[in-house]
């Protein structure tokens, strides 16, 4: 069998509809990746809270929830959710809907770790001085937990929507407009495999790095506090 004939054609990627529909994909790959992050965000924190202060029942609750999503693989939840919810509830979940959901069930797990190890980290000298000015819990929460917590998971919360970034390619699986999505389509609509898998993995690097190198100076700037 003969070999195709393939000859590599970078300036194919810059003409036609082919960027036009990789610079889409990276548009919506963001949008999910920002909501996807504040949604987990809400999440992640009412888990911590919950745990940090032991709340009866919650906390068990929010303890299984965090470890179930930490320990089992994006891509198996995401099908699972799309695939068994519609089952289970009666209502079929619109591919986007679905894909979001999950993304943020993932990160907000993730999340509710990295906000517990915010708020353990405020010092019980805090907590003393709110005591002694007759603070409230939630005066306390609102005006002396949180604020100091949310200064240290900066870095963690970078890093997260790093992640959901990268994690949101799998949403290609159940047809979800992102950026991988659109680079398939592309490919099986031209057959040009390397030209396209390149640029898609730069345009992951053009986004991620500069998070990345972000999250790692925000780190070394809560280090010399």
């Amino acid at each position: 069998m003969a070999a195709t004939d393939y000859t590599f054609d970078w300036t194919y990627l810059f003409t036609g509809e082919a960027l036009d529909a990789a610079l889409g994909g990276l548009a919506f790959t963001a949008g999910l990746s920002v909501v996807s992050l504040l949604a987990g965000s809400v999440v992640g924190l009412f888990c911590a809270l919950v745990r940090a202060n032991n709340v009866p029942v919650l906390a068990q609750l929010a303890y299984a929830y965090t470890e179930f999503f930490r320990t089992t693989p994006g891509l198996v939840q995401l099908i699972w959710i799309f695939y068994a919810l519609p089952i289970l509830l009666g209502v079929e979940l619109p591919v986007i809907s679905a894909g979001v959901l999950a993304l943020t069930l993932n990160s907000g797990a993730v999340l509710g770790e990295v906000f517990r190890a915010g708020i353990t980290s405020v010092g019980p000298g805090q907590l003393e001085a709110a005591a002694v000015l007759r603070f409230t819990r939630l005066q306390t929460i609102s005006h002396v937990i949180l604020p100091q917590a949310f200064r240290h998971v900066l870095p963690a919360l970078a890093t997260t929507l790093i992640l959901l970034i990268k994690e949101s390619s799998l949403l290609s699986v159940i047809a979800v407009p992102e950026i991988t999505y659109r680079a398939q389509s592309i490919v099986n609509a031209t057959f040009r495999p390397l030209e396209v898998y390149t640029l898609l993995a730069v345009m992951y690097f053009v986004v991620t790095y500069p998070l990345s190198m972000l999250s790692g100076r925000l780190e070394r700037k809560l280090a010399m506090v």
